[in-house]
């Protein structure tokens, strides 16, 4: 292990210059603390102050009940700080030690538990501008990034060296030091383990030890993955790649139930020892044909077996002849395999989707799914499964359901189901993936000694408790310990259980309640932009992608950005006219489409929330003009255009929509 002191010199990283960033309007800055913080000599870094840019971080991917949410916490961030360099990560941690405000680090804000939302204000500190590829060393298979890499630009990169990656979450467009911090388990985790495995070393900067490097010899290196911003902010991350597979084939089968699917699966983990296997659920099937717009796919559930040797390929087709099934056809296998980037397409048939992430053993697995379907049609819910095969007797297991977010009543009991779910499962031997926030009631399940390893390296990395407060150890908010009390286990814990086991009275009454909220609460009218703002996985995907956020650095021009605009506006929020004159900023490129978790079609969405705003703020067609010629101009949409992710935007044109320049 080494450590500097919080005041060492960092080999300097050039922050963005003025050649490579678009001048737009801005609003006056407000509140002290971003005052505050240009003051004290920030480096390499952009402060946001502006609370329309603010609101956009007082959320991650999570669905939560809004009214719930703004009682407990206050969400949204004093200020939000952008950094570029671990120089300028430093400054603010300095900042922090200095005046106690908190800090809460942020990647792609992908991550559903609410881990990246703070709980009593104070300033995000945003790692996705630390974009850069420090490093790929081919004969070493090595590749160096900042934390702010994406996991798909990343792979794009390898991929120039005939290089990729030897694990990745299917949210590829989240960060590299995201999935550190939060997670590790993820596509190929059945063979190439967890994310810890492939990490050789990483730097992490801290309030109290500055810049700390840590490889897998240190025995605190462990306790960095998965500590969610509690012990500070990774700053670089150094991975294990190997060389691009020269044959790869998925291979798709299907059976009449979940016991037997499960049961093939553990045969295929040993008979053929692919690179990943995973399951998926009848009706998870189901929405994959829906979206086929026919059953292609053979009703039932399925077993996807992904394969990258010679030898596997006939140890597998042994086994299914053993056993006298039928693969699926191979394309269809590859559309499966393929479609494992983007699992929230089918939320457009909720229009929302909720649901449970936990790891448990293989031999409660089918235990656990009968459960929790059975539960589930008690509880008004269609649950859909998916597992992840995992080293050892673990697996990952992911619940999803429908509901619609824009029915609040309805909404906030399917939230409670879905903690009701977890419940049982975790009853059933189970353990929560991630904790953040939504998942606190079942923080008492973590490994005591490791909870109690994190609670003594903190005391080291984070003397004055500044990194990401009020989650973790203990929840609070608003007001104080007192905002947390509902979720705490020894509380909520209690209250889940009783509930489950006086289910005959309990659920009789959530049935009538649901049964209220669909029939006499459901939005009798919604807007188109509203509906597609519902429909938005709220993932980032488009953030990396969008070059209009590339030359900004303001999230309110990108596809996610908008829709919260759209919600804002819904609200009845104020909308600035600089934040107005933000959202025209589009080259209509359609990168944003591309990349798409739920695969909207957006540009619709652009031109009535555009029109909506025009007809409040006018449109500064000059300054469109400006930031089209600015764009095209640029080495980063050079490079969009390179990567085939740019269809749209022909030269010095927004695409040919209304008021394009």
């Amino acid at each position: 292990m080494e450590s500097a002191d919080v005041g060492r010199a960092i080999s300097p990283e050039p922050s963005r210059s003025a050649q490579t960033t678009f001048s737009a309007k801005e609003e006056p800055p407000e509140g002290l603390l971003p005052q505050g913080l240009l003051k004290s000599g920030l480096r390499h870094a952009r402060v946001a102050s502006s609370l329309g840019e603010r609101m956009l971080y007082s959320r991650d991917q999570s669905e939560i009940p809004n009214f719930l949410k703004q009682i407990l916490f206050d969400p949204t961030p004093e200020a939000v700080v952008q950094a570029e360099s671990a120089e300028g990560v430093l400054d603010v941690l300095r900042f922090a030690l200095q005046t106690g405000i908190s800090v809460i680090p942020r990647g792609a804000g992908s991550s559903p538990f609410g881990g990246s939302m703070p709980v009593r204000g104070g300033i995000v500190l945003d790692m996705s501008r630390m974009d850069k590829v420090i490093g790929i060393d081919k004969a070493a298979r090595t590749a160096t990034v900042q934390a702010g890499v994406r996991w798909a630009d990343l792979d794009h990169e390898l991929g120039k060296k005939g290089l990729t990656l030897m694990t990745c979450p299917s949210s590829k467009f989240s960060t590299v030091g995201g999935w550190v911090s939060t997670g590790g388990i993820g596509l190929n985790s059945f063979s190439r383990g967890h994310l810890m495995r492939n990490v050789l070393s990483l730097e992490i900067a801290t309030p109290g030890s500055g810049v700390v490097r840590l490889t897998q010899a240190d025995k605190d290196f462990q306790l960095v993955f998965g500590s969610e911003g509690q012990l500070g902010v990774v700053t670089s991350v150094t991975l294990q790649v190997r060389p691009v597979p020269e044959r790869s084939r998925p291979r798709l089968v299907m059976f009449p139930d979940h016991a037997s699917a499960l049961s093939f699966a553990e045969d295929a983990a040993v008979a053929v020892k692919p690179v990943h296997i995973f399951f998926e659920s009848a009706l998870r099937v189901s929405y994959t044909n829906k979206m086929l717009d026919a059953p292609r796919i053979t009703p039932g559930d399925a077993v996807i077996v992904y394969i990258e040797d010679e030898p596997s390929q006939k140890a597998f087709d042994e086994l299914i002849a053993s056993n006298h099934l039928k693969e699926e056809p191979e394309y269809l296998a590859r559309y499966v395999w393929n479609e494992r980037f983007f699992p929230m397409k089918i939320r457009r048939f909720g229009p929302g989707m909720l649901g449970l992430e936990i790891v448990a053993s293989k031999g409660s697995l089918r235990d656990i799914i009968s459960s929790i379907s059975t539960r589930s049609v008690e509880l008004d819910l269609a649950p859909m499964f998916e597992v992840h095969m995992l080293p050892g007797d673990e697996a990952l297991m992911l619940c999803f359901f429908m509901t619609d977010q824009g029915n609040t009543l309805l909404f906030t009991l399917d939230a409670f189901k879905s903690l009701l779910l977890t419940r049982l499962a975790v009853d059933m031997g189970a353990r929560p993936y991630s904790v953040g926030i939504w998942n606190h009631a079942f923080s008492d399940v973590a490994e005591k000694g490791r909870k109690d390893a994190m609670h003594k390296l903190k005391t080291v990395y984070d003397p004055r408790g500044v990194m990401n407060p009020g989650k973790y150890f203990r929840l609070s908010g608003r007001f104080g310990p007192v905002s947390g009390l509902m979720m705490e286990p020894k509380l909520m814990g209690p209250v889940l259980k009783a509930i489950l086991r006086l289910s005959p009275l309990t659920f009789p009454i959530l049935h009538r309640a649901t049964e209220f909220a669909r029939e006499r609460l459901e939005p009798k009218s919604r807007p188109m932009d509203l509906r597609v703002a519902d429909e938005c996985a709220m993932c980032g995907a488009c953030v990396g992608v969008c070059p209009a956020y590339l030359a900004v650095g303001d999230e309110r021009v990108t596809a996610r950005g908008k829709m919260l605009t759209a919600k804002a506006m819904a609200a009845g929020d104020r909308i600035t006219k600089e934040h107005a004159h933000r959202t025209f900023l589009c080259m209509r490129c359609k990168a944003c489409e591309q990349v798409c978790q739920s695969k909207l079609e957006l540009i619709p969405f652009y031109e009535e929330l555009e029109r909506r705003l025009e007809q409040i703020h006018g449109r500064d067609a000059q300054e469109i003009e400006r930031f089209v010629r600015f764009s095209e101009s640029s080495p980063e949409y050079d490079a969009l255009v390179e990567r085939g992710l740019v269809i749209g935007a022909p030269k010095h044109r927004g695409g040919g929509g209304q008021g394009a320049v």
